[in-house]
């Protein structure tokens, strides 16, 4: 099943259907949010000379949650900015050595680097934002999310490279 893109071709779709769309969802709620609260603080600011400290606040949570939230959920790694000069241009079989070495490593520090993440946030249960009184292990959350999303991300592609069809996961 394919789906439009705006480029002018067909893009295959992602698998897991719904929680794709669900998570595409949540991710345009929060930027709605972000922009929603953007032109509460220019309104306020610029047209009534009132500002309000908590629409900055807003955005600035909305933001966070916004990147981490897309970043690995919804974009692949294809879809990523990389710099690739010098891997394009190594034969198949060396990209697929350094692809793994890469994937293993990424995949390898995030998992070492969890716990501790982990551990923070949790003490951040403490502490709130200044203006919302929102809890901070709330606002940054999502990088837990995140982290666990590239684990297991980099897993998978661990798999795919070391299959007969490697060649797919370049």
């Amino acid at each position: 099943m394919t789906s439009f893109d705006p480029s002018g071709g067909a893009v295959a779709r992602r698998p897991g259907g719904r929680l794709t769309k669900l998570a595409e969802w949540a991710a345009a709620a929060m930027f709605a949010a972000m922009f929603g609260a953007f032109m509460i603080q220019i309104v306020s600011r610029y047209v009534l000379n009132m500002p309000v400290s908590w629409s900055l606040e807003i955005c600035s949570i909305a933001y966070v949650w916004v990147v981490f939230w897309t970043c690995n959920l919804l974009l692949r790694e294809r879809e990523h900015i990389v710099f690739d000069v010098l891997y394009v241009k190594l034969p198949p079989r060396v990209r697929r050595i350094v692809a793994i070495a890469n994937t293993a490593a990424l995949g390898g520090l995030f998992l070492l680097a969890l716990p501790g993440t982990l551990d923070y946030i949790a003490f951040l249960t403490r502490r709130k934002t200044m203006i919302l009184h929102v809890p901070m292990h709330i606002v940054y959350s999502v990088f837990a999310i995140f982290m666990i999303a590239v684990i297991i991300g980099a897993a998978i592609r661990l798999v795919r490279l070391s299959r007969r069809s490697w060649q797919e996961s370049l």
